[in-house]
């Protein structure tokens, strides 16, 4: 265990007084009954900081009389952390949220509840849920009762549980780094007044402490003592441990990495996929068989396939990068093309546009019946183009020298002349003939 580099003369003597008479830092305890909870065996961090910037640290507690602490959980339903800004009396004991009984306090201890504007809640809120958005964690400020949970205490001093002016915050800590379930922390609001992102990053690193989190000696991470770097993200970084100078880990190696660590303790979120279509443009004019081609990636993950819908209908699916597609023939005018990324653990993310497809494909057998079909019979025979024989009759037909049409009148046939119908010509010969003869036999009388 690392004793003599991380706690201060101070906090030896506190650590004393805490023990109340119980020999400390021995490899082995006496088991602790569940009333008095699991006995401090060490103290990690600053309780009178030099430049008086309050500073977060731990309290190590033997793992005797604890549930089972496992270094990964398994978690079905994200875990809550619950943060607190109301206070409350809590009691000695292995740690368990749900009742208020915390390995920390010696005896019965109050906090008074933190006040603090609407607006100044609502952003420390929203920084510790940014915080731990890429994990399997639910953040409330509504006391969850009796369900399983991890309590975050931002209110009150540090006085109010016996401990020195210059903490900030302080969290259980097991000596084999192990998780402690529904574990209490406290970050000690009063101290820090109104620096909201101050007492955002102390009550990160205060909950991470009961996930087994050394302190770093990394200034860009919530687990580090180091200031003026701005503010604080867990990083995916192999930093090294340490408080003002680097240490070795309090659970053996020399650096730890805070989001590699979050990740197996907390579970990680399954964050969807990101996707956008590169071509065509949104409200492009297209025309058949246009080209569609999208881009795809995963944060934490990777892209199982990206699908091509087209109004509201899958019509392709591509697994591999580069995503292309041709699009189907398709009637003219407006069009929604969409392009889904589906991740390995199913996640989905959609994106489309829309298109406008200029004209329309002409089949290729347009016209032409198809194989074994005959043309439909003219349902009015006759009144189509004529034959180049209609209206010429054989030769010898109708009993006339005429070799036309055999009515005597040059082969017309129906034709009007003169205004009198020329159809039947030999009978109207008869008639005009016998009337010429009438006509002469008068004038002669």
């Amino acid at each position: 265990m690392q004793t003599s580099s991380t706690t201060s003369s101070s906090g030896r003597a506190w650590l004393a007084a805490m023990a109340l008479g119980c020999t400390l830092l021995a490899p082995k305890l006496a088991a602790a009954d569940d009333q008095a909870g699991p006995r401090v065996v060490d103290f990690v961090g600053d309780l009178a900081p030099a430049d008086g910037h309050p500073r977060s640290s731990y309290m190590v507690i033997d793992q005797l009389g604890l549930e089972a602490a496992p270094g990964v959980m398994e978690h079905a339903a994200p875990i809550i952390f619950y943060i607190n800004k109301n206070g409350g009396t809590y009691s000695p004991g292995n740690d368990d949220a749900r009742t208020n009984r915390s390995s920390i306090v010696s005896g019965p201890s109050t906090i008074a509840p933190w006040n603090v504007s609407a607006s100044g809640w609502s952003t420390v809120k929203s920084c510790i849920v940014s915080m731990f958005s890429r994990w399997n964690v639910t953040i409330t400020d509504v006391d969850p009762g009796n369900v399983p949970h991890y309590e975050i205490v931002i209110a009150g001093r540090p006085q109010d549980i016996g401990m020195q002016s210059g903490v900030g915050g302080v969290s259980p800590f097991t000596s084999n780094c192990s998780v402690i379930p529904n574990s209490i922390v406290y970050t000690f609001a009063t101290v820090y007044g109104s620096a909201y992102q101050e007492i955002c990053e102390t009550a990160a690193q205060e909950i991470a402490h009961s996930f087994g989190l050394d302190h770093e000696n990394y200034c860009k991470d919530p687990m580090t003592y180091q200031t003026g770097c701005g503010s604080k993200t867990f990083q995916d970084y192999n930093a090294p441990c340490g408080e003002y100078s680097n240490r070795a880990c309090y659970c053996n190696g020399n650096t730890q990495n805070s989001v590699s660590m979050l990740n197996t303790r907390l579970g990680i979120v399954n964050a969807p996929p990101s996707i956008s279509i590169t071509q065509p443009s949104n409200g492009a004019s297209v025309t058949q068989g246009f080209a569609i081609a999208a881009t795809a990636s995963d944060s934490n993950g990777s892209v199982a396939r990206v699908e091509l819908w087209i109004d509201g209908a899958q019509v392709a699916s591509d697994t591999t990068a580069p995503y292309t597609f041709t699009a189907p023939t398709l009637s003219a005018g407006s069009h929604t093309v969409e392009a889904r990324a589906v991740d390995n653990g199913d996640a989905m993310t959609a994106t489309s546009i829309t298109v406008s497809l200029q004209g329309t494909p002409t089949p290729p057998d347009a016209g032409v019946p198809d194989a074994g079909t005959s043309p439909t019979p003219d349902a009015n025979p006759g009144t189509g183009p004529l034959d180049p024989d209609a209206g010429v009759q054989d030769p010898g037909a109708g009993g006339d020298d005429d070799p036309g049409n055999g009515n005597g009148n040059g082969g017309t046939d129906g034709y009007v002349a003169g205004g009198c119908a020329a159809q039947g010509g030999g009978a109207g010969a008869t008639l005009i003939g016998l009337a010429l003869i009438g006509l002469l036999r008068r004038r002669r009388s």
